[in-house]
């Protein structure tokens, strides 16, 4: 019988653009790679494991100073993660915000700021015990703190790294039927502490809220669970699965299988449902449940140092790792017309046809949070038949980022346009990033789609302007 309650090893997440998301964190925060992996992120077993039907994806994982935590980052191919809204709110509904612990608190918000992320409030607390807040490229909320909430724990492990993972947070609809359901998974009852105060809710947008509060110790991070009186937390949206875009679960992590199916029973016993029977294979074994409310806790357990490597908790190089996307295409041309001039006609969904070569293009979605940005998606039709855009970011007048969500033959297309004023000119730059589906043919179709692309660059757009401009 287990003596003390079992770690936290996991943090996952389900993001839209891998790389995006990987470089933010790494980038950011000083997070270290550790491998990832693809061939066993498909297929059959996988679907059970996840209860996902086709589940398929491609996964990286990151590590700090925690000695055996990692940041586990999905990139789903089916099925594709539906956008979150970018009015989310810390107190709707689900796993909401993490915290991380950093050396350099001034460092890490100039790190930040210059990948695109600023406070979304003044910071708070005296030096040596500052806080903030941001948002990740997913939306999740992610704190910074500056005095480590567990310093008992900081050590030297992994010195290298500035930065270790410190919290969870999730916001629920019961908070008394989620502390009895962790008590009794990990064999122990909430900390006499508080993680945060009531004046900390401003740092996420929240000043004035009313909530409880419980916290748990697993291992060397802490599980907060809150209540929101007020506001109180919008449900998980309608058809909602955890491939869906933000936190997709937490993974408690055990040393061996007795102790795994420990925990299994423990969570069975407070009323956790499995997606499929615990699966053990070489020296490892996982599952997932889910809570009464919903909430998906993913068991695993792994006891050997080669497991370690192979399900990335050990620093590895970045080329040590499968790439979501293989092929990428970047070119830039200088167009005769202001950046606001540019932007009306790439933002013109229903308008692309005159210069995308497509025979028609129509808007068949509108966005979350507006008619024309992140979430719009159009239908499109040209010799190679039907295709769907989705966009995934909308930034007006300076670019935006979309993906193809139906109709393409390629994996992980996505794509992202770039606009820069040059004097009175517009420097126009498109990316596109793609993964063929067939062996041996990425050659032939980063050819094919970069004539397309040059195409529109040195002919589309520019008589679509001067149609515009002597309009």
């Amino acid at each position: 019988m287990m003596t003390a309650p079992p770690p936290l090893a996991q943090i996952a997440f389900s993001v839209v653009d891998l790389r995006l998301t990987e470089h933010w964190f790494r980038e950011g925060f000083g997070l270290l790679p550790a491998g990832g992996a693809r061939a066993m992120f498909r297929g059959p077993l996988t679907s059970m494991i996840q209860g996902l039907p086709g589940a398929a994806s491609t996964c990286w994982w990151l590590v700090g100073r925690n000695p055996w935590f990692q940041l586990e980052l999905f990139q789903f191919e089916q099925p594709m993660a539906k956008l979150a809204s970018a009015n989310q709110r810390a107190c709707d509904i689900g796993y909401r915000r993490i915290g991380l612990w950093v050396a350099d608190f001034d460092a890490t918000l100039s790190r930040l700021a210059r990948l695109g992320s600023q406070p979304l409030a003044e910071s708070m607390g005296p030096p040596g015990a500052r806080r903030a807040c941001v948002r990740n490229p997913d939306g999740v909320f992610v704190e910074i703190m500056e005095e480590d909430p567990l310093p008992d724990l900081a050590g030297t492990q992994r010195i290298e790294c500035p930065c270790a993972i410190r919290s969870v947070t999730l916001s629920v609809p019961d908070l008394d039927k989620s502390a009895d359901y962790f008590s009794a998974v990990l064999g122990k009852a909430p900390l006499d502490r508080q993680l945060h105060q009531p004046e900390h809710e401003a740092l996420w947008g929240l000043a004035g809220a009313k909530a409880r509060s419980a916290l748990f110790q697993a291992g060397d991070v802490l599980v907060e669970i809150v209540q929101y009186a007020d506001p109180i937390g919008r449900p998980w949206p309608e058809g909602y699965r955890i491939s869906d875009q933000g936190i997709l679960n937490i993974a408690l992590g055990l040393r061996n299988k007795a102790d795994h199916s420990e925990i299994y029973a423990r969570a069975s016993a407070a009323g956790a449902k499995p997606n499929c029977r615990p699966i053990h294979l070489f020296g490892a074994g996982v599952v997932y449940v889910n809570d009464p409310q919903g909430f998906s806790l993913e068991i695993l357990w792994m006891g050997s140092e080669k497991a370690n490597r192979e399900w990335g908790f050990e620093p590895l190089p970045l080329e040590k790792r499968p790439q979501p996307d293989t092929r990428e295409i970047i070119l830039s041309t200088t167009l005769d017309a202001p950046v606001a001039t540019v932007w009306s006609i790439l933002a013109d969904h229903d308008g692309m046809a005159e210069w995308s070569g497509f025979k028609s293009i129509r808007l068949i979605r509108h966005g979350i949070d507006d008619r024309d940005g992140r979430g719009a998606e159009r239908e499109m039709h040209g010799p190679g038949g039907r295709l769907v855009e989705q966009v995934i970011a909308w930034d007006p007048p300076n670019g935006l980022r979309y993906r193809v969500i139906a109709g393409s033959p390629l994996i992980c297309h996505q794509g992202k346009i770039t606009l820069a004023p040059k004097g009175l000119k517009t420097e126009l730059q498109w990316r596109v990033r793609f993964r063929p589906r067939r062996p041996f043919t990425g050659t032939l179709l980063e050819k094919i789609m970069g004539g397309m692309l040059n195409k529109i660059l040195r002919s589309g757009l520019p008589l679509a302007l001067a149609r515009k401009v002597g309009a």
